[in-house]
């Protein structure tokens, strides 16, 4: 895959469930994320999810899902941020630049589906130095704040939300 690949974000829709279900990841990187499968089911439980789709190409490439329940609360104090969760690059796609391009297509999706909101969190494992470099090259910034989550101690990283 080349830098011309297309890459967009959209909403999920079923039909990219059969794929949504077949993905798996390596062990060393499924300690860190979700399986999109498990993702989605979360978000039939609580309405404030919403599952967003990675495309390269017209095909799927990734997942991931914008918070805008109670959880961000544990991430920052602001009332207009959305929380990103269970970000997931297939491994076919990994390491070709789709998962930066697609954190760059973030603000702009943001600002079209979401305009109140005008901060994006996440937490990343600190052992999880990949996604890490890939979050701070886009934009991220450590808080230099701190949570524990299911794997260990996650680093808050957040980037504002410029509005046009």
């Amino acid at each position: 895959m080349n830098n011309t690949v297309n890459v967009a974000l959209t909403f999920y829709s079923e039909a990219y469930e059969s794929s949504i279900h077949s993905y798996t990841l390596p062990e060393e990187q499924l300690i860190y994320t979700a399986l999109p499968a498990e993702a989605l089911a979360k978000c039939e439980q609580e309405k404030d999810r919403t599952p967003v789709l990675i495309l390269a190409a017209n095909k799927l490439a990734g997942f991931f899902v914008l918070d805008a329940g109670e959880a961000v609360k544990e991430y920052t104090e602001s009332s207009g941020a959305l929380l990103i969760r269970s970000y997931f690059i297939h491994p076919d796609y990994q390491g070709k630049g789709v998962g930066k391009k697609s954190l760059k297509l973030l603000l702009s999706f943001i600002n079209r589906y979401f305009p109140t909101k005008n901060k994006v969190v996440l937490g990343v494992n600190h052992k999880n130095t990949a996604a890490q470099h890939l979050y701070k090259r886009c934009g991220f910034v450590d808080t230099d704040r701190y949570i524990f989550g299911s794997q260990g101690k996650q680093f808050v990283y957040q980037m504002n939300i410029k509005k046009a």
